[in-house]
């Protein structure tokens, strides 16, 4: 537990903290499931750190400080006839911290979330105030993008932004087999392409998301309806019947996919079809695996589910991004499939998650930097990683005393 508590307002009081303590963490919304902002020294929350500095309409740029909620962004955005061109499934991270673990939506043809950044600047260990931009900088800009907080601490961040778009939802529920045979063209063809699989199910729900500037039809009472009374309360209300008897688990998923989830097909803002309902509380890990992968590695962890002993209450989320070429992203240089295993409780979760690493690295699969993992280390890292020794060397000249790292930053870096 951390013995300081802060949360600055200016960057003038970011930097007296950091000079003023030998240890440091950043913490935004919580949203990460493992152990990454822990420290016993200083814990630094940005929620007071959130303003808009300045937007350029002309430019199509947003500066921002690194604090601000992408549901603040999103509606701020909004107001003014524009958007950010992707984003992930959750709107309650703070920008610095979806950036720093390499946070991601879905679509082929888009990169993680921190690819929308023209410029960002660090304060190192030190307090010296660095900016970073992807032109003049770009070698350091890859290198120091997906940073896992352990550089410096992000302070302000410029974005580039689009005007604002609609989204066409088509969203139903189809066999299995048939999506995994189709899923090249499926991922190839649809500007945002993703999949729910409710595990014990052979069917699997698929959102089809084209970009439009046709005009919203989505009702306020369908919105209402479906994503607050259904897939929040009655869920959760499904989740607690689910956890009395755990063999009721299977027919639970059948009915949801059954009767819960119906064809969709509507046109709205693009963040609020790209953000989803807030989920209840679950573990969750995720894994990107390049996407040449995908069809075997999909039809393997069904099938491993389906012979086991796991009884799974909480959909699987399945989506796609494009290669990159950020140092510690999990999408470097390949195009990337990724798998997300959820479940609502812990019950039976280490032994799923055991199982499902076992196959995510056979697959040479990497975790996500904000979710559990457990069965890896150094040496997977540095040969999961090419460019790990030089980032580690970066890391040491901007923090050469280990004030930024942890202990779950120094099980993947050289101390």
């Amino acid at each position: 537990m951390a013995k300081n508590y802060f949360q600055p307002q200016t960057e003038d009081e970011i930097i007296q903290v950091i000079k003023e303590h030998s240890k440091i963490r950043v913490v935004g919304t919580g949203h990460s499931w493992n152990k990454i902002c822990l420290t016993e020294d200083a814990l630094v929350n940005f929620d007071n750190y959130n303003k808009v500095l300045h937007l350029d309409k002309q430019a199509l740029k947003i500066t921002v400080q690194a604090g601000i909620k992408l549901w603040q962004l999103n509606e701020y955005l909004d107001k003014e006839g524009l958007a950010l061109k992707n984003l992930g499934s959750i709107s309650e991270q703070s920008i610095a911290g979806a950036v720093s673990t390499g946070t991601h939506g879905t679509g082929i043809n888009y990169q993680v979330l921190g690819s929308q950044i023209e410029e960002f600047s660090l304060i190192k260990a030190d307090g010296e105030k660095i900016t970073i931009n992807r032109e003049q900088d770009n070698e350091l800009y890859q290198m120091a993008l997906v940073n896992l907080g352990c550089l410096g601490i992000i302070s302000e961040i410029t974005l580039n932004i689009v005007p604002a778009f609609n989204l066409h939802d088509e969203t139903y529920t189809a066999n299995f087999e048939d999506v995994i045979n189709n899923l090249n063209e499926l991922v190839n063809k649809t500007d945002h392409f993703k999949l729910w699989w409710f595990p014990h199910t052979g069917e699997v729900v698929v959102y089809k998301y084209t970009r439009t500037q046709a005009p919203v039809n989505d009702s306020r009472f369908r919105q209402w309806f479906m994503d607050e009374l259904i897939s929040v309360n009655a869920y959760r209300l499904l989740l607690k019947i689910g956890s009395i008897n755990r063999n009721w688990r299977k027919n639970i998923n059948r009915r949801l996919v059954q009767n819960f989830i119906k064809p969709l097909d509507r046109v709205e803002k693009s963040f609020k079809v790209f953000n989803v309902p807030e989920p209840p509380l679950h573990r969750e890990t995720e894994w990107a695996f390049d996407i040449s992968d995908a069809q075997s590695l999909l039809r393997e962890y069904k099938s491993m589910i389906n012979t086991s002993g796991h009884r799974i209450n909480f959909l699987q989320e399945i989506r796609f991004t494009k290669a990159d070429d950020f140092a510690l992203s999990p999408c470097y240089k390949r195009n990337t499939l990724w798998l997300g295993v959820y479940n609502a409780d812990n019950f039976g979760w280490d032994e799923l998650l055991a199982d499902f690493e076992i196959i995510a690295k056979r697959y040479n699969g990497k975790p996500h930097w904000g979710k559990e993992f457990k069965s890896v280390n150094k040496e997977f890292f540095n040969r999961a990683y090419p460019m790990l020794s030089n980032f580690n060397l970066l890391r040491k000249e901007f923090d050469p005393g280990n004030k930024f790292a942890n202990d779950f930053i120094l099980k993947i870096f050289e101390a």
